[in-house]
């Protein structure tokens, strides 16, 4: 009985043992089996999941490598007036043939007045020729004569506009009084003479107010005329300032008769509705300085004149003034005002960001463009005018470098004696009586130890830091507005309340280059197609600092000449 339930508890324990490791075997098969699905099934969304990396991979270098490059980019408002500051030859060159390409294959005509002396409408002039519309171009002061400018224009109105050309240019022509003055004198002469008015019968008029006989040569004037102007001799006075204005009206107007006058009942400037280019140039090559400022003034008074007089409907024609920096404030703003009021589409190509042009850009519905300009001070307004912005710089950084060295020694000595006794008693009964017995023992021990130590540390130690400020500086520093390329630009449109700037480039081979897009890129917004729209340039939004962008994300900074359609709704 003793016997049988040791054995009994050793086989229960035996046939548990079994059962659990029975149990642990298949545990272990089913797991197996769990993680061999689970394997199968994490090996294949691997596969799917590369699969799908490579395939959106290839995907997307095939958009980076057939997305468009170049997009255009144009006033987002119906912006009547661009005002272009700076720029070289080229720029200005390859700006007006981008634009000018815009507006002859959309119907308009383009009025061209080179004040500049650069020659910047052979470009636009040979585009316009190889497709077919007509060119045509003036040389003044040489063509002065066979022009006849003064053709078709009331006398009061003649007298008023070279009063106002010829006050620009006299000294101290802030007097308004003086500008009277001019205006009443040649309003004598102009009402007294039969039509046509030119220039040589207008300085006969003066010379005769003057009493001094006819130059050499047919006299201009009949004797009726003649008569009739010496009859205002006593109306107007004998005065020393009535007598130096008549002798700088006469010295103005001589300069602009040389030259033959004789032709000028020929064919007359085309100005409103224009039909393709027209090219207007001013140059001193083969006269004073003097006299090519003077015809520049007189040129520009008559333009403003025609536009005054034109219609205000909405047309497709373009007036482009090349250098008109020295036009003065306020013809440049009678320029703008009443290009606007008779629908031609203005732009302004200054040389120089000087008073007026400063003055003038940003205002009304109008886009600026900013180009090359190499004079700091110009640099600066131009990066004044683009605005400035927040953004955060790396204002210290600060670097911490240490080093230590450290030593030491230290010694220690010590002992111990261990005493244990140890005491026991032991007996046993038998049948043959009882013994016992009785020990005793004692352990003595003893130890001693010493212990030297050297000890070197080295620890070197740096610290780096950095810290950034919130700064409000120029969005475009005046020495990348100095280095510009010839063709770039920096446009600035506020006209719709959200002031922006955008980067491009005018140069209109870009159009001829792959990948170039009919549309603006989906993070600029269109411009309005509205008339008095000018979509002629291309480009991407400016970041700070004129920072480019990935070019497979954002578009080249370019330019692109499209044709313009007005809004028939």
């Amino acid at each position: 009985m003793f016997v049988l339930g040791p054995i009994v508890w050793i086989g229960l324990l035996v046939f548990r043992i079994i059962s659990f490791k029975r149990k642990i075997i298949f545990e272990k098969t089913e797991w197996q089996k769990h993680r061999d699905v689970e394997w199968e099934r994490y090996q294949s969304a691997t596969a799917g999941w590369r699969a799908t990396v490579e395939s959106h991979e290839v995907a997307e270098q095939a958009r980076r490598t057939e997305a468009p490059l170049f997009h255009p980019l144009a006033p987002r408002s119906t912006a009547s007036r661009i005002d272009v500051c700076g720029g070289t030859r080229d720029g200005w060159a390859s700006l007006l043939a981008t634009v000018g390409s815009s507006v002859l294959s959309s119907g308009g005509g383009i009025l061209l007045l080179d004040f500049s002396e650069r020659g910047i409408g052979g470009g636009v002039a040979q585009l316009a020729t190889a497709a077919g519309f007509p060119v045509s171009g003036d040389d003044l002061p040489a063509d002065t004569g066979r022009l006849g400018l003064l053709r078709d224009i009331d006398p009061e109105d003649v007298a008023e506009l070279l009063a106002n050309a010829v006050d620009t240019l006299r000294p101290g022509s802030d007097n308004p009084a003086i500008r009277l003055l001019d205006a009443e004198i040649l309003t004598t002469i102009a009402t007294r003479l039969d039509p046509p008015l030119t220039f040589t019968r207008l300085a006969s008029g003066l010379r005769v107010l003057q009493g001094r006989d006819q130059l050499d040569g047919p006299d201009a004037l009949s004797p009726e005329e003649r008569d009739a102007i010496a009859s205002r001799l006593d109306a107007l006075g004998s005065s020393e300032r009535i007598q130096q204005a008549i002798y700088y009206l006469r010295a103005c107007l001589e300069r602009l008769a040389e030259g033959d006058e004789a032709a000028a009942v020929g064919t007359a400037p085309s100005w409103w509705p224009l039909s393709g280019l027209r090219v207007m140039e001013t140059s001193s090559r083969d006269t004073s300085a003097a006299r090519k400022e003077l015809i520049d003034q007189v040129l520009f008074q008559i333009v403003l004149h025609r536009l005054r007089r034109s219609r205000g409907d909405v047309s497709r024609d373009m007036l482009v003034v090349a250098g008109g920096d020295r036009m003065g404030l306020p013809a440049l703003e009678s320029m703008a005002r009443h290009a606007a009021n008779a629908g031609i589409r203005l732009v302004n190509l200054f040389e120089h960001l000087a008073e007026g042009a400063e003055r003038l850009i940003g205002t009304g519905d109008s886009a600026t463009l900013i180009m090359q300009l190499g004079n700091a001070r110009e640099a600066e307004a131009a990066a004044e005018f683009v605005g400035r912005g927040h953004k955060f710089v790396f204002s210290q950084i600060t670097r911490q470098v240490g080093s230590s060295l450290t030593t030491g020694m230290s010694s220690s000595a010590g002992g111990s004696v261990t005493v244990s006794e140890t005491e026991g008693r032991s007996g046993s009964r038998g049948k043959g009586g009882r013994s016992g017995g009785w020990n005793r023992s004692v352990s003595v021990s003893q130890s001693a130890f010493w212990e030297d130590t050297e000890s070197l540390s080295v620890t070197d130690s740096q610290q780096d830091g950095a810290i950034m400020q919130r700064v409000y500086e120029f969005s475009v520093e005046p020495t990348q507005i100095q280095q510009l390329p010839p063709t770039a630009f920096v446009l600035v449109d506020s006209s719709l309340g959200e002031r922006r700037a955008a980067l491009g480039d005018c140069n209109p081979g870009i159009v001829l280059l792959p990948r170039v897009a009919s549309t603006a890129h989906p993070a600029v917004p269109p411009a309005s197609r509205r008339p008095g729209v000018l979509p002629m340039i291309t480009g991407q939004s400016v970041p700070p600092g004129l920072a480019a962008g990935d070019a497979g994300d954002q578009p080249e900074a370019i330019n692109l000449g499209l044709p313009w359609e007005p809004d028939n709704g």
